[in-house]
């Protein structure tokens, strides 16, 4: 009796211990591509605050993807966007390598470019100047907000990203650039060289208003969350105080990219 019921339990465990050396047979024949798909696919799976990961089988969402022809990297990277698209949260996607480098440029509060806040416009498409940087290569050429920029070293800048057009344009110290600028004041467009230069990002710009029936109101535009951005507002209001505001205006608008 005794020798049997060891033989039924052992025979039990004999199909997880085959399934558990089947899986790691498995994981260990993965391809790079999709290491990198289950390695994303982990990672939402450990943190994401949605425990049903939006009313869905997570799991089956991974072994879905993951049977996918992953040929090259982008083919991988459209996986995971896919992958993080079902969670249906607009705070939760992929930034590829470009993207994160643009992230850490924009967030450091300083970086080697011309000095320019761009911007695509939201009807047109078109990249647009939304300033200068004060004291930039692009501030003394004379470059002016809602400037167009054309081309990028004579290569038209209809065929970039917005990471793209801010990649091409930032660089080394010392090396040129060659924009080519229409304004609104001119009809046929301009080329401008410009030498790439540290510049230093100031995020937040920052004006008293005052109307007869409003009072006094502090404005704050904050255009990026930089190292620079919690000193720079801490300041707007401390000198905006002094100066007996009744209210502030704090202003979040505008998708914009330093380069």
């Amino acid at each position: 009796m005794k020798k049997r019921f060891i033989r039924i339990i052992f025979l039990l465990i004999l199909p997880v211990i085959l399934s558990g050396g089947f899986w790691t047979s498995s994981a260990s024949a993965l391809t790079e591509e999709q290491s990198l798909l289950g390695e994303a696919w982990r990672i939402v799976n450990l943190a994401y605050v949605d425990d049903s990961f939006n009313h869905q089988n997570w799991w089956f969402v991974r072994q879905k993807l993951i049977k996918k022809p992953l040929e090259n990297r982008d083919d991988t990277y459209n996986a995971i966007q896919e992958m993080l698209a079902s969670l249906e949260d607009p705070f939760t996607r992929l930034l590829k390598p470009e993207q994160y480098n643009n992230l850490q440029v924009n967030t450091s509060g300083e970086l080697t470019g011309v000095g320019l806040q761009i911007a695509l416009d939201p009807q047109t498409g078109e990249l647009i100047v939304i300033s200068p940087l004060e004291s930039s290569p692009a501030e003394a050429a004379g470059i002016q907000p809602r400037d167009r920029v054309l081309k990028i070293d004579g290569q038209s800048t209809s065929e970039f990203t917005l990471d793209e057009a801010a990649n091409r344009m930032r660089g080394p110290v010392g090396s040129s650039v060659v924009l080519t600028i229409l304004t609104e004041s001119n009809d046929q467009p301009q080329e401008i060289k410009l030498i790439r230069d540290t510049i230093e990002i100031n995020p937040v710009y920052a004006e008293l208003k005052y109307g007869p029936e409003t009072g006094k109101i502090g404005y704050i535009r904050l255009s990026q969350f930089n190292a620079n951005a919690a000193t720079e507002v801490s300041q707007a209001v401390e000198s905006f105080e002094q100066q007996g505001v009744i209210g502030y205006v704090l202003d979040l608008r505008n998708k914009t990219f330093m380069c």
